[in-house]
């Protein structure tokens, strides 16, 4: 009876921090006659994980890349201007190891959570003049961590991020649509 909560404790209570590099890939989006098309980019992720136990856990996640969102008229394939934009994310997730044991060699997880993305603009990469877009972001994504040394793993990945998108106070850029990026990543965890 007194081993169960000493046992609790062995393999709960694990940290871990990754960085990861990251493909960005937002979906194309129309609404109030603009398109909004924006390019791929590549980026990175970096996560701090707290592990509660084998099956639950917590995910602070900081991530960045940069990109341009091409609008234009809806009936026309001719861009009418352009924003490039440093896209910040800031995001706190629920994460499931499905009751698979640290020391495993392959821990899958699944996550879920909310956050910001942060859109500044830089007038260099853009056609017309902007604001900061901030907006509040739904995440989800699935993944596998696998074992290369004791406290060393390899982590490949997938993340979805829904969010408004981002029209940098620019008149010919509404949309007033939802759009998502999706984002496989590779990356290294150090688990202490």
């Amino acid at each position: 009876m007194f081993a169960l909560p000493v046992l609790a404790q062995d393999v709960g209570n694990r940290s871990e921090v990754s960085v990861d590099f990251t493909g960005n890939f937002q979906s194309q989006a129309t609404g109030l006659g603009t398109t909004d098309t924006p390019t791929d980019a590549g980026g990175f992720l970096a996560n701090y994980r707290y592990h509660v136990n084998n099956w639950a856990g917590f995910e602070f996640n900081y991530a960045f890349t940069r990109f341009s969102q091409n609008y234009g008229p809806v009936t026309s394939t001719t861009i009418a201007s352009t924003t490039q934009a440093d896209a910040n994310e800031l995001s706190l997730a629920f994460v499931s190891t499905l009751g698979v044991r640290p020391s495993a060699r392959i821990r899958p997880f699944v996550e879920a959570g909310t956050g910001a993305l942060i859109f500044s603009p830089i007038a260099k990469g853009s056609t017309v003049s902007g604001f900061s877009d901030d907006r509040g972001a739904f995440m989800f994504g699935a993944g596998a961590d696998f074992r290369v040394a004791r406290q060393v793993s390899l982590r490949l990945g997938y993340r979805g991020l829904i969010y408004k998108t981002p029209d940098f106070a620019v008149p010919t850029q509404i949309t007033n649509t939802v759009t998502n990026m999706s984002e496989p990543y590779v990356g290294l965890v150090i688990h202490f």
